[in-house]
């Protein structure tokens, strides 16, 4: 897992709240939203990082990898997390082709990053990769592609009578990298630093003008 920070925060809180400091509950509410603001866009920043690197990435599945400790009033203490897990479903990277029925000589094919070539994954043993649907329990989900080992009877039964569910033996599902793993190079996790540098004060100081405005409507600040 790796741990992303805003850099150089409590000197620029300390910098930019000078004026709200015998205001603490206005401080604290300016803070914390200029905080979460800038973990915001530091994810956002780290999907587009993403995004840019692999073919697609269905909604929802890199937001799955990226956490936000936001701040509470009171403490600064918040981050941006991004964990790693095994790859994404070969499916969903523009796999050819895409339903079953044709097979090509070579086996399916994908296209894993962007500018990459498309390639079909093979190993000793196995078939040639092809489309099928996710077993899941007895019923069938969502389709992937997979391969099966040579000689091995790849369904059977299991279970107590009448309860039966379908077991797959020696099939596998293949998988393309994860997104997050763009994520791991160094440049990449300093492009993400730096959007928080550029957005962090900026924020902070909307947010701190927006609370002295309130004050000075309410005739709290003179």
């Amino acid at each position: 897992m790796i741990r992303l920070d805003i850099p150089n925060m409590d000197e620029t809180i300390r910098a930019l709240t000078a004026s709200l400091q015998h205001m603490p509950k206005e401080c604290e509410i300016a803070v914390s939203r200029a905080i979460n603001r800038t973990l915001n866009a530091m994810r956002a920043e780290a999907i587009r990082i993403a995004r840019r690197a692999y073919v697609y990435v269905p909604p929802g599945r890199l937001f799955d990898q990226l956490y936000l400790k936001k701040a509470q009033r009171g403490t600064t203490k918040a981050c941006l997390y991004i964990s790693g897990r095994r790859g994404i479903s070969q499916y969903h990277f523009r796999p050819e082709p895409k339903f079953p029925g044709t097979k090509p000589p070579a086996g399916v094919s994908a296209q894993i990053r962007q500018g990459g070539t498309r390639k079909v994954y093979q190993e000793p043993g196995y078939s040639k990769p092809f489309i099928m649907k996710k077993l899941r329990g007895i019923d069938f989900g969502g389709y992937g592609v997979f391969m099966r080992k040579k000689g091995v009877n790849n369904f059977h039964k299991k279970g107590r009578k009448g309860a039966e569910g379908l077991v797959w033996k020696g099939v596998k599902m293949l998988f393309g990298a994860s997104p997050i793993q763009s994520l791991l190079k160094k440049e990449n996790q300093q492009q993400i630093v730096d959007k928080a540098s550029e957005v962090f004060p900026r924020r902070l100081q909307h947010e701190v003008n927006f609370q002295i405005g309130k004050l000075a409507a309410s005739g709290k600040m003179r």
